[in-house]
């Protein structure tokens, strides 16, 4: 199963392209505008994490109250549902507003072999949250709950690129690798509507804070495949000019004050 929230999306398509977005360092407020722009316009409308979903055990024939027992079918077998069924589905509305990147830092690593993008990603998420709790086919209880998860990103990626002089003006072909990532849940505020059954295992802020956490290495896992993927579709190149424009110019060398004889 796909396991993926906004986290997936906010990380992945804006690092696919250079481009835009918020106030950084005033050195990098084109550059993070570019960036800003080109993930809002790839970013999914939703995303789902259902990992933590149909989890089931052999079925046992001899148990009581066998009619109120739910069964699912595995391959050629019957199994029951049983544990704890999570799953979340995430989105961010107004991604122009709910969706900031900052860059920090564009430099060049090993006399321009490849290049590093360091920046930080801070989005706010709606997330749908639905909870089952199962005890061998017997559903026990049951519930979901809707909140708004402020989430930062903390990303690292190296950069490798080329020049097509073929075409005019020059193509820039961008190679991104997500190297660095730390994902954190800064805060949640609760919607109206149905909420989650009563209980530690289900306090929304805890479950949000675990799927943050787990998902760490998915999440980069993931944003590589997709970049690779996007690179695959031609997606992963842009004007050569347009990305010279919106970086900063070089600092001209200070000149060596003569000293006092």
């Amino acid at each position: 199963m796909r396991r993926a929230s906004i986290l997936i999306g906010i990380l992945v398509f804006p690092l696919s392209l250079p481009a835009q977005e918020k106030q950084p360092d005033q050195e990098y407020a084109a550059f993070s505008k570019m960036l800003h722009s080109m993930a809002v316009k790839q970013l999914p409308k939703e995303f789902e994490d259902a990992s933590a979903w149909n989890q089931t055990i052999p079925a046992e024939p001899n148990l009581r109250l066998q009619k109120l027992r739910t069964f699912i079918k595995v391959g050629d077998k019957q199994e029951m549902p049983h544990g704890t069924w999570r799953r979340f589905k995430g989105k961010i509305e107004e991604p122009d507003k709910n969706l900031k990147i900052v860059v920090k830092d564009f430099k060049s690593m090993e006399n321009g072999k490849f290049y590093r993008l360091v920046l930080d990603i801070d989005a706010t998420i709606l997330c749908n949250i639905e909870v089952q709790q199962w005890q061998k086919g017997l559903l026990l209880i049951g519930g979901q709950g809707a909140a708004d998860a402020n989430v930062t990103a903390a990303v690292t990626a190296d950069i490798a690129w080329s020049f097509n002089f073929k075409k005019l003006p020059p193509e820039l072909n961008i190679e991104p690798k997500v190297m660095e990532l730390g994902l954190k849940l800064v805060d949640i505020k609760a919607r109206g509507g149905p909420v989650l059954p009563a209980g530690p295992a289900n306090d929304v802020k805890e479950l949000l804070r675990g799927f943050v956490k787990s998902s760490e290495p998915f999440v980069k896992d993931l944003a590589n495949d997709a970049i690779a993927k996007s690179l695959k579709e031609g997606k992963g190149s842009i004007s050569a000019g347009a990305l010279m424009n919106v970086l900063p110019k070089p600092k001209a060398p200070e000149k060596e004050k003569k000293s006092d004889k």
